[in-house]
C-alpha cells in the first residue's frame, strides 16, 4: 500500500491517455490560484480491475460531456487484512483533495459506511449507488443512497415469498457482515410484521466454496440447516460465487425448494457452469433495474455493452445514474460541495427528481418502485 501525490491522481485516462479537452460550460470558467483553469472532479471509489475498468472508460466521454471529470481510485495494496484501511485512505485522499466536489461509492455495505464517515467528517457528498444498509441514512447529511435499505429489501424479499411462491417455512443463509445481517434482520422482522416466524438463520463461511476444501466446509452445514429446517423457500444475501454454492448443494438435497437471493446476484440471471444440480426454474433473485425500451436507457446500453460483451448489471446501472446525477449537480449549481449537497437534497422537495436510467431519483424516500425479481436466462426465455 502506497499513498499517491495529488497531483497524479487518475483522470480521465480512458484509452491510457490523459484528456485536456475542457467542455465550454460554466465549469470550466472555475478559476483557482494565479488564474488557470482547474479541473472538477467526482471521486470514483471503486477499485476497479479489468471489465470494471472497460466500463469506467464507456462511461467516462458521458461524464465529461458536462464539463467534470472522474479522479479513479488510486490506493493499491495487495495485503487482504488491509482492505478496510485502504477503504479509508482513499476517501481520506478524495475528501483532502479541493478539486474533487463529491464522490460515488463505496462499493458495499460495510465500505460505504467507512467512506460515509470520511465524507461527513470533510462535508464531501458522496453518492451510494448499491449499498443497502440502513446505518447509511444516519451516517450524516452528505450521504445519499439510491437504493432501499436492507429493511426494505427484506420486506420485499419476505412478501414475494408469501404472496408469489406461498412459502410455509423460510430460511436465511447470510454473510456475516454488514450487508448479509442487515438484510437476515429485514426479512425476519418482515415476517414478524406478517405474525410469521423465520425457521432458521445459517451464517455462510467466508472461505471460497469453490475450492475443494471450501465445499467439504459448506456441504455439511447447508445439509444441516436444510435437515433442521426443512425450508420450501430459502433466501441467500451473497455477492458471490458461495451463494451460488449454497444453492446447488441446497438443490442437491432438494430440488424443490425455492431459491431467492438477494440483490448481491444481479438478479439470479446466469447460472455458472459449476453449479449443475441448480434447478432454473426454482430460482429467482433480486435486481434494482432492468432495461426499459426509452430512450435513456437505449443510450446507457449502447454507450457501454460493446466494452462489457453483454447487457450491463444493475449495479453499473446505479453508477452510471450516481456520475450522470452529480454531473447535472455541477452543471446546475457549480462546483461548491455544499451547493451540490443541497442540490440532492432538494430532489422531490423543491426540485422535480431526477430522471436516470434506473428511474427518477429523489431522496426523500426509499426507492422501493425499482424492486423486482427475475430468474435465470433459461427461465426467462
Amino acid at each position: 500500500m502506497r499513498w499517491f501525490d495529488l497531483a497524479n491522481f487518475g483522470v480521465g485516462k480512458s484509452r491510457g491517455r490523459m484528456r485536456t479537452r475542457w467542455s465550454p460550460v460554466i465549469v470550466a470558467g472555475f478559476l483557482v490560484g494565479c488564474g488557470s483553469a482547474e479541473q472538477v472532479l467526482i471521486g470514483d471509489a471503486y477499485p476497479r480491475e479489468a471489465e470494471q475498468a472497460a466500463f469506467l472508460d464507456s462511461i467516462e466521454p458521458a461524464v465529461e460531456s458536462n464539463g467534470v471529470w472522474i479522479a479513479r481510485w488510486t490506493v493499491t495494496g495487495t495485503r487482504l487484512e488491509a482492505l478496510i484501511q485502504y477503504q479509508v485512505e482513499q476517501a481520506t485522499l478524495f475528501a483532502k483533495d479541493e478539486r474533487v466536489v463529491a464522490v460515488v461509492g463505496h462499493a458495499g455495505s460495510r465500505e460505504a459506511l467507512l467512506g460515509a464517515a470520511v465524507y461527513n467528517a470533510y462535508e464531501v457528498p458522496n453518492v451510494v449507488p448499491n449499498a443497502t444498509s440502513k446505518r447509511l441514512a444516519r451516517a450524516g447529511p452528505w450521504t445519499f443512497t439510491l437504493v432501499p435499505n436492507d429493511s426494505v429489501q427484506g420486506e420485499f424479499i419476505a412478501n414475494y415469498a408469501l404472496d408469489s411462491l406461498h412459502a410455509a417455512r423460510i430460511s436465511v443463509f447470510y454473510i456475516g457482515d454488514e450487508y448479509g445481517i442487515g438484510l437476515r434482520d429485514g426479512v425476519q422482522a418482515a415476517l414478524g410484521r406478517r405474525q410469521r416466524d423465520l425457521s432458521d438463520a445459517t451464517m455462510i463461511p467466508s472461505e471460497p466454496c469453490g475450492k475443494p476444501a471450501g465445499r467439504e466446509l459448506f456441504a455439511p452445514i447447508v445439509r444441516a440447516a436444510l435437515r433442521r429446517a426443512q425450508p420450501d423457500a430459502l433466501v441467500i444475501t451473497s455477492g458471490s460465487a458461495n451463494g451460488w454454492c449454497v444453492a446447488n448443494f441446497a438443490h442437491e438435497s432438494n430440488p424443490a425448494t425455492w431459491i431467492l437471493f438477494s440483490d448481491g446476484m444481479d438478479g439470479a440471471r446466469i447460472i455458472p457452469p459449476t453449479a449443475t444440480h441448480i434447478v432454473p426454474g426454482r430460482v429467482r433473485g433480486v435486481t434494482f433495474w432492468e432495461p426499459r425500451p426509452d430512450s435513456i436507457n437505449a443510450a446507457f446500453v449502447n454507450r457501454v455493452q460493446p466494452s462489457l460483451g453483454r447487457q450491463p448489471t444493475a449495479s453499473q446501472a446505479l453508477q452510471y445514474d450516481a456520475f450522470m446525477l452529480l454531473a447535472a449537480a455541477v452543471r446546475d449549481v457549480g462546483p461548491n460541495r455544499l451547493a451540490i449537497r443541497n442540490w440532492l437534497e432538494s430532489l422531490g422537495r423543491t426540485r422535480q427528481p431526477w430522471m436516470g436510467v434506473t428511474g427518477p431519483i429523489a431522496f426523500n424516500r426509499p426507492r422501493s418502485e425499482i424492486l423486482r425479481m427475475t430468474g435465470p436466462e433459461e427461465e426467462e426465455r
